[in-house]
């Protein structure tokens, strides 16, 4: 019988072998500096401990959006992985035919035509490459700047790190020199930020250069909507100058916002390109997909000349394009979208209990399942904590979430972004513990 591998045996094999990213090797060498999971169900996971822990991030922040062991999508990818595991160059399958007619219907507007990739990153390439070669093609080859939306996360590759990051940790000095013409403008949650500010560097950058405006519809970690004539602001603008206004809809599409895409909040407005991956296959197979309207793709129609000479080896991998389709037909039968909607007002209103602690400053969300909680030293005079101090909350915040059973991204703020269908048993559960945890953490602070 062969011997049971024990946590001690895979550590020291992760030490010696893997490349764990986004952790200093310093960090991964703590006794907790790693941990390893074995099997998930429902919004739980379980690690090689036997420890259970309530998802609060769906995975890496909504990818398994419908919580975990959804057999229904394994047996359809096995199924399709024995049938036709892969095709021949960039030849056509039927779930990647299906999959592209179904985007499309759930997509508003014109937003029609599909290119497919195999992560968020590699999606947000894509729309690149097709904002500039459209520029090209309508006869303007001198627009290729990227006006970008605050300091965003869009990706680790580099046309990706060249339109946003995530400071401290997600900073690209050391590769640099990123692509020029990179020119970046406030988020509109902040006050100084407006629609007009994009206007304004536009004609700063000449109207003639500048091929696009990228951003989020909804920055994650803000849990907090742009103001309401925001966006269709941005739309008039982009169509003024002939800029393309892509969103990534990585974060907060497929139901994250209690409606299949963030932006459909704003009634009437459509973007030209929309970037969707994570939650798309639920995690089960790695798949990302870059959805344009009819407008846009016309200008693709033609020859060689027109082609769009961009590909990946496993562009709309027929497993993947499978289990893409199961997820979206659960999230339709199951009413996800719907209880996305009613379990985020329900989480947004129970953590406001949480005020009772003078460590909670702003508690935003309300819009689906995307919640935040932010801490600070003083709630009455919202004195921030120093850095120092800051870095010693976090380490005991994550700590003790995880001694409680939960299992997510821990920093100040607290992002929540459980998968969308928890229930109220488990809301309830989830918020009782945080009540738990930041009590203690204030008694050892001696803020109460």
């Amino acid at each position: 019988m062969a011997k049971k591998e024990t946590f001690e045996d895979l550590r020291q094999l992760t030490l010696d072998h893997t490349w764990v990213p986004a952790r200093p090797w310093n960090a991964l060498k703590a006794p907790d500096g790693f941990n390893i999971f074995m099997e998930g169900k429902g919004c739980r996971i379980t690690d090689i401990h036997g420890k259970t822990y309530l998802d609060i991030f769906s995975a890496m922040g909504n990818v398994c959006s419908l919580g975990y062991g959804r057999k229904e999508i394994a047996d359809a990818a096995y199924e399709q992985m024995m049938k036709l595991h892969f095709m021949p160059t960039h030849e056509l399958t039927i779930p990647q035919i299906k999959l592209s007619k179904k985007l499309a219907d759930l997509s508003p507007g014109s937003l029609s035509k599909v290119f497919y990739a195999n992560s968020g990153t590699e999606a947000i390439e894509s729309a690149i490459k097709i904002a500039k070669k459209y520029q090209v093609l309508s006869g303007n080859p001198k627009k290729y700047k990227m006006i970008v939306g605050g300091s965003r996360y869009h990706g680790s590759t580099f046309g990706a790190m060249s339109i946003g990051g995530r400071k401290p940790h997600y900073s690209w000095e050391d590769y640099e020199p990123l692509l020029p013409g990179v020119v970046s403008v406030p988020s509109p949650d902040k006050k100084e930020a407006a629609a007009l500010e994009i206007e304004r560097v536009i004609l700063e950058q000449g109207p003639d250069t500048v091929a696009c405006f990228i951003d989020v519809t909804m920055a994650t970690g803000y849990s907090t909507p742009p103001p309401p004539e925001y966006w269709h602001m941005v739309r008039s603008i982009c169509d003024k100058y002939n800029v393309l206004l892509i969103l990534d809809e990585i974060m907060m599409g497929l139901g994250r916002t209690g409606k299949w895409f963030g932006f459909e909040h704003w009634e009437g407005f459509i973007p030209d390109i929309v970037v969707l991956a994570k939650s798309l296959t639920n995690g089960s197979v790695p798949l990302g997909a870059t959805i344009v309207t009819e407008e846009v793709a016309q200008k693709f129609e033609g020859g060689l000349r027109e082609m769009l000479n961009h590909s990946y080896t496993f562009l709309g991998h027929p497993v993947a394009c499978v289990a893409a389709l199961v997820t979206l037909d659960i999230m339709e039968r199951e009413k996800v979208i719907e209880n996305s909607k009613a379990m985020g007002t329900y989480l947004f209103d129970s953590l406001a209990t949480l005020r009772k602690h003078r460590i909670v400053g702003e508690i935003r969300g309300g819009l689906g399942l995307d919640c935040l909680i932010e801490f600070v030293k003083n709630q009455e005079t919202g004195e921030k904590f120093s850095s120092e101090e800051n870095s010693k909350f976090v380490g005991m915040l994550k700590k003790k979430i995880r001694q409680a059973g939960f299992w997510g991204a821990t920093g100040n703020p607290l992002m929540l972004l459980p998968p969308l269908v928890i229930n109220k048993d488990e809301i309830d559960e989830l918020v009782g513990g945080l009540d738990k945890v930041i009590g203690e953490i204030a008694k050892e602070l001696k803020i109460s």
